[in-house]
Formats: structure tokens, C-alpha cells, sequence
């Protein structure tokens, strides 16, 4: 090892060990907040003894949203600068202590500031936490590992509809007076979890060398595994002063808009409508149960929904086994494919009068958003930009994702009174098309790349080819 390149090859090359899991599952620990805290609300607020019309209708479902906008735009500030693993930290203190005041509200503006507060550690979160990720993953794997991110949020949208049917099954008498805050409550132990085992992580090994902090970087390689001499940390030392900033370049610029895109295209094809608004929707079809109680029709609109994350976390686990194999592009292609099919299928099925159809379409369309689209929005969100900048792109990213998600969370009630939920998915199925379109012509494959030759595709390949960009860089 004699230069900082070879340092970077040698990262890329790693065997993932279990400490490698380990460091990605406590990275990835948001994600299960992520899931848990966005999708918890559907259920709580049914039996919460706050009453909002008009905007705050909307806003009680999306003020998460909206709070992770607020977050992404802190990381951007933060995480260049100040690292990975410190904001990463400071999320899982505000997701804890946000998440206790969320149960210990006492009228409902305290109830929406907490969800707006609980919103801006989601949002600085899924800004760093695939960066970081990425950072340290050998590239063979960094799809996989990336995954695990996605693969969290799904588990906490599975585990809010677990606690939430849970409790209302066992405490019923309750619903309207207790439930709903344990529900909303509960989300601080895996909070508080994440809090405590965070400090045991290094930081990045990446952000380290292009920061340099070398007496750091040498302590936190020997935790990967990783020995390196001071000759060469002195050689990387004078090679990174020579080069220049990195900088808003068109390059960068060509990246972002591809994965600004992209991330649109994964919030405005509808994926949040059954997470969000499915235990609502659910309940009134009584697809299971003719039940009119209102506390087991609520138990019966999240057993249907928990049917969709179960399928959710299963077809995410697609993604996690193949990415790194079958590849982004691909994946994607055939996701929104899918989706568009299902879409198409739910739209039909509600005009016919077949409840049940409804069922199956959300199902399809999410086995094939999971594994192809869902996941990779945050992996490519954090692959396609230099290290220097990668947390301030990814912040950029995060704050398009999430406005994406509010404008639409916040509108779908009023989509739903105009055209119906019929039209709302014949809505969704045009806009998986144009996205299909999207991902053909503009999307390319990253798998099994380095961080540094994803870069350089960017820099040297023009947009109208960049579709073949991994096959022009690599010689393919």
C-alpha cells in the first residue's frame, strides 16, 4: 500500500465480516425509526382526542414529512463538515426524547410539533445514513449493505402495525385514552437503543482521508481490520492537498438531476398511499371483518396492512440478495414494469366493485417497488458524488425525496375526493410509465464500480449516453 488510492482499493476489497453488519445495522437503526415513526401515525391518530380539519388533516399525516425536508437541510450544513457518525448520533437523541413527548402530549399543536420533530431526525437521517454506508462497504457489497437501510424502514412499517394491532387487540377499553400513546411511545426504545451503540461506531473511513484527520483515520481503519504506516498516510496527506475542492460541476450537477429524478419518481408513484393511508382505507372495506366497532374495525384495517409489509420486507430482501448481482438499472426497469401492472389492476378492480383486487394490487405493486425502487433511491442518492460533497448531494437528495412525499401525502386526500381512488390509481399507473421511461433511457448500471469510477462516469460520459456509462468506463 503506497498511496491513498491503494488505501481506497484496499476498503473496496474487504471481506465483509460481521463487524461490517453490526456497523450497518446500528447506521441503519433510523431506518427502522424511519419506517416505524411515518407509518405509526395511521394508526394512533384514529384513536387520538385531537379532531383536525382542512390542512391539519393532511398535515397530521404528513408533518413528518415535511419535519424531514427541515432535517435534510441541517445535514446539509452538517455532515461534510462535521462527519458521518456525530449527526448520526445526534438523530437518534432527537428521535428518542421527540418520541416521549409524542405519548406525553397535551393538546394536539404539541402532537403535530412532535411529528415535525421526529420528521427532521428522519430526514438528516436518510441523508447520512447510506452515505455512510457506502463509505466504508467493499463495492461488491455496497448494494447489499446499502440495502439493509431500506430493509429497516420496511421492518418499522411492519413493526408500527404489529405494536399498534397488538395493543389495540389486548387493551380495547383503552384505545381512546392509553393505546394511542404507547403506540406513538414505544418508538423510543429502539430509539434510545440506537443512542447508546452509536458512539461505538467509527466514523468514516472516507470522510476521514478527505478531511484529514489521519491520526483519527488510523484508529478507525484498525477497527476494519485495516493497518496502515505512516509513510502512507503521509504521502495521502500531500496528494489530497493537491488536489482541488470539488465543486457544483456540471458533472455533479448531471448526477444530481438523475437522482433528484428518481427520488420524485419513487415518492409521487404512490408507494406512501397504502403505508400512510392504508390502515384508513382498509378499515372501510372490511375486506376480513364486517365489524362496526370502530377499535376491531381499526385492529382489521391494520392486519390488512400488515399483510402489505410483510410483503414489503420480504421482496426488499430481492433487493438485498440480488443488487449487487442483477444491478441497479435492471432492477429498476422491471420494478416500475410492475408497478404500473398492479396500478393498472387496482384501478379496474375498483370500478368493478372487487374490494379484494384492491388488496392485490397494493400487494403487487409493492413487492415490485421494494425490491427496485425503494432501496435504490437512497443507494444511488449516496453513490454518484465525490466524497467531499457526497453529504451535502445526499442532503439535496433527501430534501427532494421528502418534499416529494409531503406534496403528495398532503394532496392525496384531495385527489381521492376529486377522481376517487379508482382515478387516483389509473394517476399513479401514467406516472410509473413515465418513469419506466425515466429509468431506460437515463438511469446506468453501478454494480460491482467503485465510489471513485462512478465519479469519473459522470465526469466523462455525456447524459445521452450515460445509460451505458459502466460499460464505456470499465472497457465492458
Amino acid at each position: 500500500m503506497s498511496s491513498y488510492e491503494d488505501l481506497l482499493k484496499v476498503l473496496d476489497s474487504r471481506k465483509v465480516t460481521r463487524l461490517y453488519w453490526i456497523i450497518t445495522i446500528l447506521a441503519a437503526i433510523g431506518g427502522f425509526l424511519f419506517g416505524y415513526d411515518t407509518a405509526v401515525i395511521g394508526t394512533a391518530a384514529e384513536f387520538a382526542p385531537y379532531h383536525y380539519s382542512g390542512f391539519l388533516l393532511g398535515y397530521e399525516i404528513a408533518s413528518a414529512s415535511l419535519g424531514a425536508a427541515v432535517g435534510a437541510i441541517i445535514a446539509y450544513f452538517y455532515t461534510d463538515r462535521y462527519g458521518r457518525k456525530s449527526l448520526l448520533i445526534l438523530d437518534a437523541g432527537i428521535y428518542t426524547a421527540a418520541a416521549i413527548l409524542s405519548a406525553l402530549t397535551i393538546n394536539g399543536i404539541m402532537l403535530l410539533i412532535m411529528r415535525t420533530i421526529i420528521g427532521v431526525a428522519i430526514g438528516a437521517d436518510s441523508a447520512v445514513a447510506t452515505a455512510y454506508i457506502t463509505e466504508y462497504a467493499p463495492k461488491d457489497k455496497r448494494g447489499s449493505l446499502a440495502i439493509m437501510q431500506q430493509w429497516m424502514i420496511t421492518i418499522g412499517i411492519l413493526g408500527s402495525y404489529l405494536v399498534g394491532s397488538a395493543i389495540l387487540y389486548f387493551l380495547p377499553s383503552l384505545a381512546y385514552v392509553f393505546d394511542w400513546r404507547l403506540i406513538l411511545g414505544l418508538a423510543a426504545v429502539p430509539a434510545l437503543i440506537g443512542l447508546i451503540f452509536r458512539f461505538m461506531m467509527p466514523e468514516s473511513p472516507r470522510w476521514l482521508i478527505y478531511t484529514g484527520q489521519f491520526d483519527r483515520l488510523k484508529r478507525e481503519l484498525a477497527k476494519f481490520g485495516i493497518s496502515v504506516s505512516d509513510d502512507v498516510l503521509e504521502r495521502t496527506r500531500r496528494e489530497i492537498q493537491s488536489e482541488m475542492s470539488v465543486k457544483l460541476d456540471t458533472a455533479t450537477k448531471k448526477a444530481l438531476l438523475l437522482v433528484g429524478l428518481w427520488l420524485v419518481f419513487q415518492q409521487i408513484t404512490g408507494i406512501n398511499v397504502p403505508f400512510y393511508y392504508g390502515p384508513i382505507i382498509l378499515s372501510k372495506l372490511h375486506i376480513f371483518s364486517p365489524t362496526t366497532n370502530p377499535v376491531y374495525s381499526a385492529i382489521d384495517g391494520v392486519l390488512d396492512s400488515t399483510i402489505l409489509a410483510v410483503i414489503n420486507v420480504a421482496a426488499t430482501y430481492i433487493a438485498f440478495r440480488y443488487i449487487d448481482k442483477i444491478g441497479r438499472r435492471t432492477l429498476g426497469i422491471s420494478a416500475y414494469i410492475g408497478m404500473a401492472l398492479f396500478d393498472l389492476i387496482g384501478g379496474i378492480s375498483i370500478l368493478y366493485g372487487f374490494d379484494i383486487g384492491l388488496l392485490i394490487s397494493f400487494a403487487g405493486f409493492i413487492i415490485f417497488f421494494a425490491y427496485g425502487v425503494g432501496g435504490t433511491g437512497w443507494l444511488i442518492q449516496a453513490e454518484y458524488f465525490d466524497t467531499r460533497i457526497r453529504g451535502r448531494m445526499a442532503a439535496i437528495g433527501a430534501l427532494i425525496d421528502w418534499l416529494a412525499n409531503f406534496a403528495l401525502i398532503e394532496v392525496f386526500p384531495v385527489i381521492l375526493s376529486t377522481v376517487g381512488l379508482s382515478g387516483s390509481m389509473f394517476i399513479f399507473f401514467a406516472l410509473d410509465l413515465v418513469a419506466l421511461a425515466f429509468v431506460y433511457f437515463f438511469i446506468p448500471e453501478t454494480k460491482g464500480m467503485s465510489l471513485e469510477d462512478i465519479v469519473n462516469m459522470f465526469s466523462s460520459v455525456p447524459i445521452s449516453k450515460i445509460k451505458d456509462g459502466r460499460e464505456i468506463v470499465l472497457g465492458k
